[in-house]
């Protein structure tokens, strides 16, 4: 039985590639027909850090990035980000002034918000400030329903301190490049555009495709598009990742803590959910599902150590997990242990980790919880 050797701080991080994001954006930025990005860094940059994805893009020339609430705007703010930061997941009306103060693009998703902002411009001595209106075409979330058009206009023409900017939707199938639900969200979004645009409120941006989206329909491009999970190198689907490169850009490993043996017929962990066939060699890692690393990842779950897979053995607990490393020769304390990414034959996909437990890739790396340090490399 060993015990853990000495290690400053806790060792279990999620190591973020600077080089594998910047190589990502490029890459994604080649594919747009108009080179323009809204890079989506909500959900604290989808579990990387989004302050430190906001200025390592900023540095390559990124001038749009998009947030889900004020919060994760005013951090971004606060860090000394002065790009241009858009407002995606809706706002309600008392939310207007901070808006203005942050200088933040809302997407306005009913005509009754156009006047509280309006408002809160002109009483900011703003001028035309900009806003985007995000149009329902069949998605059926956050967004102006086609029928509400008329009323939104009604709404602009009394608002002398706005400027109608930008028009933008949400695609509900992108993933499939020949959908016919995207066709037919395409034709809603043009005939908004045109009912916008002769009622004299022509938006200079429109914007439509998602990562999925901006690879697989090019019909979709417009003048911008926001990649998320593209960026942070993985593909919403297969097919992406067959027409460009993308390189993963967390990855998420720990350190083995412990290393004991049990005889074949001893349980392990609560409840003795894994029971051992054989005489074995057990390794504790110190993540568990507080840190991110799914309880039901018991079932099936791997990890990578001394580039061989072992596999995870009783429950996940809320700090630690079980592994078995019986056939791992060599394995002491201290080693390395990948939980997700990699590179090369040394890889597991965090794509692969969100199958196991019936959940998608965009959870898992949200969820990668604050405790674990982000540790930037590159």
């Amino acid at each position: 039985m060993t015990a853990s050797t000495e290690f400053s701080g806790r060792p279990t991080i999620a190591e973020i590639d600077l080089g594998a994001l910047r190589s990502n954006y490029h890459a994604l930025k080649a594919t747009a027909s108009h080179g323009e990005l809204m890079v989506v860094v909500k959900a604290d940059g989808y579990g990387h850090g989004a302050v430190i994805v906001s200025r390592t893009l900023a540095a390559e020339g990124c001038r749009y990035f998009g947030v889900a609430t004020i919060d994760e705007a005013r951090e971004l703010r606060a860090a000394g980000i002065d790009a241009r930061i858009f407002l995606q997941a809706g706002f309600f009306a008392s939310q207007a002034r901070e808006i203005v103060e942050l200088d933040l693009t809302p997407f306005v998703f009913h005509p009754s918000l156009v006047v509280p902002l309006d408002k809160a411009a002109a009483a900011a001595g703003r001028n035309r400030f900009p806003i985007h209106v995000k149009v329902d075409t069949g998605a059926t979330r956050l967004g102006v329903m086609p029928s509400e058009l008329s009323e939104l206009i009604d709404a602009l023409r009394i608002a002398p301190a706005l400027h109608l900017e930008g028009l933008c939707t949400l695609l509900a199938n992108a993933g499939d490049p020949g959908s016919e639900v995207t066709d037919s969200q395409i034709g809603v979004f043009r005939a908004a555009y045109s009912t916008l645009s002769d009622a004299g409120f022509v938006p200079k941006i429109a914007h439509v495709a998602n990562s999925a989206a901006l690879v697989l329909r090019d019909d979709s491009h417009f003048d911008l598009a926001r990649p998320g999970l593209a960026i942070y190198g993985l593909p919403p689907v297969a097919a992406v990742r067959e027409k460009v490169d993308l390189r993963p850009v967390m990855t998420f490993k720990t350190r083995l803590m412990q290393i004991k043996p049990a005889k074949s017929g001893v349980g392990i962990g609560y409840g003795h959910t894994f029971v051992t066939a054989r005489d074995s060699v057990i390794g504790v890692l110190p993540v568990g599902y507080a840190d991110g690393y799914k309880r039901g990842l018991q079932h099936g779950g791997e990890v990578l150590i001394r580039g061989k897979r072992a596999p995870v053995v009783g429950a996940v607990s809320m700090d630690l997990t079980t592994i078995d490393v019986t056939d791992v020769p060599g394995a002491s304390v201290g080693d390395e242990v990948i939980l997700w990414g990699g590179a090369g034959e040394a890889m597991i996909s965090v794509n692969d980790v969100a199958r196991l437990v019936q959940t998608i890739s965009y959870e898992m790396l949200c969820t990668v919880g604050k405790r674990v340090s982000r540790v930037c490399r590159g």
